[in-house]
Parts: structure tokens; C-alpha cells; sequence
């Protein structure tokens, strides 16, 4: 499924709109403050929707409520209590959000955590009773390798990846973390 296609989905209209919300309470959050930017993003929302900005700087956090789900972005983005999946100790989940039976999150670690990470969901999955689809990667390009793990369970209920990635805060151009990536329907 394309970009374009995915924001065609429900879950995709709503993150769609929940984006923009974000973006417009990072910009009035640098410029007015947390109650103005509140109100900004609960009205670009429309509807019953609670906004709630916390932080400052590369810290800020904001969390959103509405009749439609949630959606948490920021350094120490809350976790769903709807996710039925664990997430190792020690990362930092950047975005996390629910709608209807959705839940999502995106989470950040250290690259030296890789291997145990992957073990950590091998160990998961495997304890979990059901099937899973198990796929590793690994890419050269540029003098670096990717690696990847990705685990999709019988009916695409749950999938979770685990990549190296670049962490965008840290400016860099070499593979500096693991993204984990879970979605559960």
C-alpha cells in the first residue's frame, strides 16, 4: 500500500488530520505558549477533542484525546493501554495512538540493542500461541548495513519491525539507533 492509499484508510484521515494538529501545536507552542497552542489544536480537530502540551524545546510532548482515538507524539510519548504488545525497557517511544481497534507506536534505542532486540520479539512471538511470519533484511549501501526483522502474525493482527534507523534528533547521516515499529488492528 502506497502513501497515498494508507492516508485513504480511516486510520489514515485521522493521523492525516492529527499530523496537522501537531504541526500547528509545535508552531504556536514556539511562538504563544501552551494554552494558546491547546486551543489551536483542539480547534483545528473540531469535534470533542483535549489537547494536552507538555515541555519544552527538543522535549515536548503532546498528547491528544478525541472521539475518534488518541495520539501521543514527543520524547516519552505515553504507550496505549490497548497495545497488547511489550516494549523493551530503555527506549523512547516518539509516537504512540489508537483509533477504533488500532493501536500503533513508534519507538527509539540505542543501535548497540539490535540483537537483543530482535531476540527480545523472537522470544515474544514465539511464546505467544499463535503463527507468525518471521522476515530479516539486511542492505549495503553507502559503507553502512541496515539490518531488519520484521514479524506480521497469521491475519496481519500485529506487526512489528525492528530497523536500524538514523535518529533524526542527532543530525547525523549514519545508522545511530533501532526504530521499532508495532501496529496492532
Amino acid at each position: 500500500m502506497g502513501l497515498e492509499s494508507a492516508f485513504k484508510t480511516p486510520m489514515g484521515e485521522f493521523m492525516k488530520r492529527l499530523t496537522l494538529v501537531f504541526v500547528l501545536a509545535l508552531l504556536a507552542a514556539s511562538c504563544g505558549g501552551e494554552e494558546i497552542s491547546e486551543r489551536i489544536a483542539e480547534q483545528a480537530i473540531g469535534g470533542n477533542a483535549d489537547v494536552e502540551i507538555s515541555g519544552d524545546g527538543d522535549d515536548i510532548t503532546i498528547n491528544i484525546e478525541s472521539d475518534e482515538g488518541s495520539l501521543s507524539f514527543g520524547l516519552g510519548a505515553e504507550l496505549p493501554d490497548e497495545l497488547n504488545v511489550p516494549v523493551p525497557d530503555g527506549g523512547n517511544v516518539m509516537a504512540a495512538g489508537t483509533q477504533s481497534d488500532s493501536v500503533f507506536v513508534s519507538a527509539i534505542f540505542p543501535a548497540d540493542r539490535y540483537d537483543e532486540i530482535v531476540a527480545f520479539y523472537d522470544s515474544w512471538t514465539g511464546g505467544t500461541g499463535d503463527e507468525w511470519q518471521t522476515q530479516t533484511a539486511s542492505i549495503d549501501f553507502g559503507g553502512q548495513t541496515q539490518r531488519s526483522a520484521v514479524w506480521t502474525s497469521t491475519g496481519n493482527i500485529i506487526s512489528i519491525s525492528v530497523i536500524d534507523c538514523i535518529d533524526a534528533a542527532a543530525s547525523g547521516t549514519d545508522f545511530d539507533s533501532i526504530c521499532l515499529t508495532i501496529t496492532q488492528d
